[in-house]
């Protein structure tokens, strides 16, 4: 007779029965996998909020949570010790800070570049990375409260790339405690007008923004430098689009 560590006692297998170690694990008792409650409240929430919507975009963007009051990071003093969902009702006294340091952006830029190069192999058994760069200046015009009307145009060539009004459905706010940053994921939807609609009025903000996208199977990850015209910021977005049209899942 065997003895666990509790000092209680394990009966050995009986003549015939298969000796429960010899066989790889089974993710449980019913052989299914346990139900993820952070991916299943994720999906929920994009299920509500996109109301069965096909014009979606989906993004998830590297950042910080702050306290709005005294612009601290929230994630070390909520009590929690690993990544968590902040409920949005819950959230009104808190904001979001899309940016990342030089060091963080230097290093996803290293890790990508890295990726990409190890994929040309002929001999890399798993999906390829491809990798484009991109420059554009991009202006704003006015529109409500929570839409924006962006055109994009190529930054050496002046030809319009983008021409859209982007309107926000909702966001969500992930902590991350153990790490340096923390993410939110946007529910938004574009929608493509004529760069025509724009004649005779001027811009309210302009950026130059330097992006480089990776895209991996349906996933697409862009780090971008973002430079406006009062200061210069360094920002690293993750960003993923559902776009039907194209059929097009980016991360």
């Amino acid at each position: 007779m065997a003895h666990n560590t509790n000092g209680g006692s394990i009966n050995a297998p009986a003549s015939g029965q298969t000796n429960p170690y010899s066989s790889p694990l089974e993710p449980s008792f019913l052989n299914k996998e346990p139900q993820d409650e952070f991916v299943k409240e994720v999906a929920d929430w994009i299920a509500y909020v996109s109301q069965g919507r096909n014009d979606i975009e989906i993004e998830a963007k590297f950042g910080v949570v702050l306290d709005k009051s005294t612009g601290t990071r929230v994630a070390p003093r909520l009590g929690v010790l690993v990544e968590t969902i902040v409920d949005p009702r819950e959230a009104t006294n808190m904001r979001f800070e899309s940016k990342l340091s030089a060091r963080q952006h230097e290093h996803l830029n290293r890790m990508l570049n890295d990726q990409v190069t190890r994929t040309v192999s002929s001999s890399y058994p798993h999906a390829r990375m491809a990798f484009r760069h991109q420059q554009t200046t991009d202006d704003f015009f006015s529109q409500d409260s929570d839409s924006k009307f962006r055109v994009s145009r190529d930054t050496k060539t002046g030809q319009v790339v983008e021409c859209i009004i982007k309107k926000r459905l909702g966001d969500l706010h992930v902590i991350s405690p153990k790490r340096e940053v923390d993410w939110r994921i946007s529910v938004n939807t574009e929608e493509k007008v004529d760069v025509r609609s724009t004649e005779g009025t001027r811009p309210y903000y302009s950026r130059r923004k330097d992006r480089m996208e990776y895209m991996h199977q349906h996933f697409r990850i862009d780090l971008t430098q973002v430079t406006d015209q009062a200061n210069v910021q360094v920002r690293a977005s993750h960003s993923r689009k559902d776009e039907q049209s194209e059929n097009l899942l980016s991360f």
